[in-house]
């Protein structure tokens, strides 16, 4: 499958699927890969270009502080540039590193879809519980991580009302790495998307801002805040942390609202 070169030379891996218009980046989440956001990708039209970012999935493994969302917006910029992606639709870290793109050039795509936007702030939970992950991924590698985390996951309700997703976060821990993924999280855990938020405000191209309420990783105020920034954007907010999987057709229309319009 084909890569491209970042700013700084790190080899990231694509995946392409389907052709012709709009192109359409889809950019994942810290610790996930191109595989997150691909349950997307048959439901939509055109092209869409999967990334895996540094330091996770296929993509290259850069040194300790090369994870900065300067080095993530650079991902994001390269993989757009490549392939002439006119949209990006990011998750989480995704979400930010496009933000952070657009802070130094709000022209930059004509039509964005953010997904499940954060914030961290040093000591809160998230912040905690991703510093942790790191250090159990460099000591024990993935499979162990897996079976610490979802015991104690588990022990919290965290699969209570959606038995299914212990497995599906089981896998995706097993997708991670003992060295690459540590670092982002250690790079992006001390860094901050939007340095200048009144930048965003300059952002007019068409946005869709997804978020889900109960969600500890991704508040809704962060969603709420964007909004209110981003004098073209539509906000969704689903019902809890688990809809974003079984609310897909509803997400899905909306996505085509926005492409078509």
């Amino acid at each position: 499958m084909p890569t491209v070169i970042s700013r700084d030379g790190t080899e990231l891996f694509v995946e392409v699927l389907g052709d012709g218009e709009p192109v359409v980046l889809l950019a994942h989440g810290l610790t996930g890969n191109r595989n997150e956001l691909a349950i997307f990708a048959p439901f939509l039209p055109g092209t869409k270009v999967l990334m895996d970012f540094r330091g996770h999935g296929n993509s290259g493994r850069p040194p300790t502080g090369s994870y900065t969302f300067d080095h993530l917006a650079g991902d994001v910029d390269a993989v757009a540039e490549a392939y002439g992606a006119s949209v990006v639709a990011g998750g989480s870290m995704g979400a930010a590193a496009t933000l952070r793109l657009l802070e130094a050039d709000p022209a930059r795509f004509d039509k964005l879809i953010i997904v499940l936007p954060a914030r961290l702030e040093v000591g809160d939970e998230t912040y905690v519980r991703l510093s942790r992950m790191a250090d159990l991924l460099e000591e024990h590698g993935p499979e162990k991580t897996a079976d610490i985390m979802l015991e104690e996951e588990e022990a919290a309700g965290a699969f209570d009302q959606f038995p299914a997703s212990k497995e599906y976060r089981r896998a995706a821990i097993l997708a991670t790495n003992s060295d690459g993924v540590p670092r982002a999280i250690r790079g992006v855990i001390d860094d901050v998307a939007l340095r200048d938020p009144e930048r965003i405000r300059q952002v007019t191209a068409p946005t869709l801002i997804i978020a889900q309420e109960g969600d500890s990783f991704h508040s809704t105020e962060v969603a709420r805040e964007l909004e209110a920034a981003m004098p073209n954007s539509e906000l969704v907010v689903l019902p809890d942390q688990h809809a974003l999987l079984r609310e897909i057709p509803t997400l899905i229309t909306k996505v085509h609202q926005l492409l078509s319009a």
